[in-house]
């Protein structure tokens, strides 16, 4: 069985290939897919570690800023709102609030992007963890999704406290001072000896709110960035799958074509053979039964039966011989003489020798030909016998009357000889069948005509095809040739 492309051998074969290519589009896809969410995960993880810093860092400032004041003896509540609402004009900065030993809030403020500054607004909308974490004063970090929560306690002193340092006076004085503003802290057993030692105060807090609008935004771009890279990787393989496609629709098609030639010659291989024996063994006895039907016409007066049965005989014997050389010629073509020609010159020749024939007579032969026809690369024998073919079948189908066009222009990039008639048209159903050999819609035609036109055009390179007239009734057929500058 030959794997045409409507064998079901064809089929799967280009189902493979088809789910070969999907494989490898989806495990492409896959990569990106695993890559882009790898990326985007570290992307937040590095960026929420930024904002960690960011938080770590604006506490630090506090306490730096606050020490400052404390040294300059410029420290106080007022002060601390003020240095809380110049931080906020930093980036991704939400919230910043820092709380007494009590719980009071000292200092709050909101960033200007966000909803107008209310008391204790940068204290809401906090979970329980960190709510416990500000109540036993620990450190927390907090991924809350929108935001992130950078807390601890508020003790700008402590580096004084740390390796047995003393602290110097002024620290002194603002640590009593401190104690005293943010209050002595909740009751205990002892607090009231005079011998107990001074209770240390419990520590301030500080709670910094963090934007990760930015994580967001980051990780939207390498997600677009993906999408872009997904969509040129599914557009770029679907054009090479169309690509691939029709290129083995294409390769498919020669394949077949060649298999048709291949069983056209090894068809008509076995017809030649047969036409030759038949040519062989009939022709010398048609020749000799013509000659001797003419001898007994002589004795004969012409108008008689006789005589008239002679001349059938001898028609009949002249038809038989132009069955068998259209047969060889069918079967036996030469190779064409390929050289460049004008179809004017060859068309305006083959309409001189028919201005005789007795069948244009009554018919009108237009001829229109265009002002810049190429030279085409042909052989003029094969093409003038093509024509002349076309031309006695138009003239047959007008039957005497009407009109015969004969037009050549350049088409694309080829050049149509088209030849029209208004006879009675294409007969119903495949037009194809026109060019089968021994195909015919005359009573007394051998249907090898068309047969051998079309071989001899694709011959050349060219084509034979059918249609119906465009402009009037009746049928139109379209010799297509190379020009002479395509070949070069």
């Amino acid at each position: 069985m030959s794997d045409t492309p409507t064998s079901p051998l064809a089929e799967p074969k280009s189902r493979l290939t088809g789910l070969l290519l999907v494989g490898v589009l989806l495990l492409i896809l896959a990569v990106i897919g695993v890559t882009t969410a790898r990326r985007m995960q570290s992307t937040g993880q590095l960026m929420r570690h930024a904002l960690a810093t960011q938080g770590e860092l604006v506490i630090k400032s506090l306490e730096g800023a606050t020490r400052f004041g404390m040294r300059h003896h410029m420290w106080g509540s007022l002060r601390m709102q003020s240095l809380v609402e110049e931080m906020l004009r930093l980036p991704s900065l939400d919230s910043l609030a820092v709380i007494g030993s009590r719980g009071e809030v000292l200092a709050a403020g909101v960033a200007a992007s966000q909803v107008a500054d209310v008391p204790g607004r940068a204290l809401t909308g906090l979970p329980s963890q960190v709510q416990q974490a500000m109540d036993k004063r620990l450190p927390v970090i907090q991924f809350l999704g929108k935001e992130l929560v950078v807390g601890r306690p508020f003790e700008p002193l402590a580096p004084f406290r740390r390796q047995g340092r003393s602290m110097p006076p002024w620290a002194r004085s603002m640590d009593d001072h401190m104690r005293r503003m943010m209050g002595p802290p909740p009751d205990r057993p002892g607090n009231g000896s005079p011998d107990s030692p001074p209770p240390t105060p419990k520590p301030g807090y500080v709670l910094v709110r963090l934007s990760t609008a930015s994580i967001h935004a980051a990780q939207a771009r390498d997600l677009a960035s993906s999408l872009i890279l997904a969509g040129v990787v599914f557009f770029s393989t679907g054009a090479l799958a169309a690509a691939m496609f029709l290129y083995a629709r294409r390769r498919q098609g020669e394949l077949a074509r060649l298999r048709e030639e291949v069983a056209e010659n090894q068809h008509l291989a076995a017809v030649g053979r047969l036409a030759g024996s038949v040519a062989h063994e009939v022709r010398n006895p048609l020749s000799a039964l013509r000659g001797l039907v003419q001898f007994l016409a002589k004795g004969h007066e012409p108008g008689t039966r006789s005589y008239q049965c002679a001349e059938t005989a001898v028609a009949e014997v002249d038809r038989l011989e132009r069955v068998v050389s259209g047969l060889l010629d069918y079967t036996r073509p030469r190779s064409p003489r390929l050289i460049s020609m004008d179809l004017d010159e060859s068309i305006a020749g083959t309409l001189r020798l028919l201005s005789d024939e007795p069948r244009s007579q009554g018919v009108e032969i237009i001829s229109r030909l265009a002002d810049d026809l190429p030279l085409v690369k042909a052989d003029p024998d094969q093409v003038r016998q093509i024509i002349m073919n076309l031309l006695i079948n138009a003239l047959e189908a007008n039957n005497g009357s009407g009109q015969v066009t004969v037009s050549a222009r350049r088409h694309g990039r080829h050049v149509w000889v088209e030849v029209s008639d208004q006879g009675p048209g294409l007969p119903s159903g495949n037009s194809e069948e026109l060019f089968d050999p021994f195909f015919s819609t005359k009573e007394r035609g051998t249907g090898l005509g068309l047969a051998i036109a079309r071989r001899l055009a694709r011959g050349m390179g060219g084509d034979l095809i059918a249609g119906s007239a465009v402009e009037q009734s009746g049928a139109r057929f379209i010799l297509t040739l190379i020009p002479d500058e395509a070949r070069a």
